[in-house]
């Protein structure tokens, strides 16, 4: 019976069945390349997007150098007054400008949160708090009396929303600690979601192991 089934086929059958291997063939393979494609586009506009973010990061981190530089200045000198309000007018601006990088989450947004527009509808991400606290902190170096507590609470409530670790011992009455941990606040917000774990691994393969570093050190 199998001798005779075989006996059925034909070169049309044959020919038949090899054009749909190779269309099935032909198919998987096309569906491969798309995955390929479609992942090099992923990383290709991660790149660009880290790219934005490493120059806006760059900006945030001068306004907070800029302030703690400031530390051994009397902040009610005229020229160190300019300085801190300058520094806390570019932070406010930098925590505007973020939106366009990193857009309210919209997952737990209600119908009262767009009072003020679209733009502030939902919640505020943590890269944008951390910006805040750094801005509030700095206002905290320009006012006097009551004031100060008030903008060093507000700053710490910031640093708090980023759901970050704060370095110990927590100083909440010290400007200066928590302007140093907005920004250790950002880096923790920022760098995980936006550096791909392939990308990790590369660097890890071509500057090694930090232990392998410090052995060689040592050696």
């Amino acid at each position: 019976m199998f001798e005779f089934a075989l006996k059925t086929f034909t070169w049309e059958a044959i020919s038949a069945l090899s054009g749909i291997a190779i269309a099935v063939i032909g198919f998987m393979i096309g569906r491969g390349l798309r995955r390929r494609e479609l992942r090099a586009q992923k990383y290709a506009l991660i790149g660009e997007y880290r790219r934005e973010i490493m120059a806006f990061s760059k900006e945030f981190f001068e306004q907070v150098a800029e302030a703690l530089a400031l530390r051994d200045n009397d902040p009610r000198e005229p020229k160190t007054a300019r300085r801190l309000a300058e520094i806390s007018a570019r932070l406010s601006g930098l925590a505007d400008t973020g939106r366009f990088l990193f857009p309210n989450d919209l997952s737990r947004a209600q119908a009262g949160d767009a009072e003020d527009g679209p733009a502030f509808a939902g919640r505020r991400r943590p890269p944008l708090n951390a910006i805040l606290a750094a801005h509030l902190a700095v206002e905290a170096l320009r006012r006097d009396g009551d004031k100060v507590g008030e903008f060093l609470s507000l700053s710490m409530v910031q640093l708090r929303k980023t759901g970050q670790p704060l370095k110990g011992p927590v100083r909440a009455e010290d400007p200066f600690y928590l302007l140093i941990q907005s920004r250790r606040c950002y880096l923790n917000a920022v760098v995980p979601d936006t550096f791909p774990r392939v990308w990790m691994s590369m660097f890890t393969t071509l500057l090694g192991p930090v232990e392998r570093a410090e052995e060689a050190a040592r050696g």
